[in-house]
């Protein structure tokens, strides 16, 4: 009888296995919407951990913080659950804590993270051509066009393709 409670626990926590992504909208001084491609409307992006929220601060690097603290970055206006994907252990996210932000945007890059990178590892998605428009990017940022590298709309877009479900979770003031 232990041996079917076990198998039962087991067989429960897999079906109840879910990540769940938070998108960001980033405003600039003004309240308008700032974007990183166009179109686009995610600047930030964040994964789900034991209550709090694992993200790659621009200052900071990659630190697990309360929502209060991921939301001075910008607001969580999206949000979706990734089924069948356990969040990633204690161990492995101990050692992302405290890498810096990547600053050449490299997904060759295990020492340092950009936000949406982390995620999509942290998802198994694949990297796509990254482009810099220059009407968005200052002209330093044009050397990266062309890398391997997803967006937080990328992010957004691929789940979305995948069947994942996106829920709108608050609305930003403008």
């Amino acid at each position: 009888m232990k041996w079917l409670f076990g198998f039962l626990l087991i067989i429960g926590s897999i079906a109840e296995a879910r990540l769940e992504v938070r998108f960001m909208e980033l405003r600039d001084a003004h309240g308008r919407l700032v974007q990183l491609e166009p179109g686009g409307r995610f600047g930030h992006v964040a994964v789900g951990i034991g209550g709090k929220w694992l993200h790659v601060h621009p200052y900071r690097g990659v630190e697990l913080v309360n929502r209060e603290t991921v939301e001075k970055v910008g607001c969580m206006v999206s949000s979706i659950l990734v089924e069948h994907l356990d969040e990633p252990d204690f161990l492995t996210v101990q050692t992302w804590l405290g890498l810096p932000y990547d600053r050449d945007f490299s997904w060759k890059s295990e020492d340092a993270f950009y936000c949406s990178e982390l995620v999509g590892k942290i998802l198994g998605l694949e990297p796509e051509p990254m482009t810099f428009d220059p009407r968005l990017w200052p002209p330093q940022f044009q050397k990266f066009d062309g890398e391997p590298g997803l967006s937080p709309d990328d992010l957004y877009r691929l789940l979305l393709e995948k069947g994942h479900h996106a829920t709108e979770v608050q609305a930003c003031a403008p």
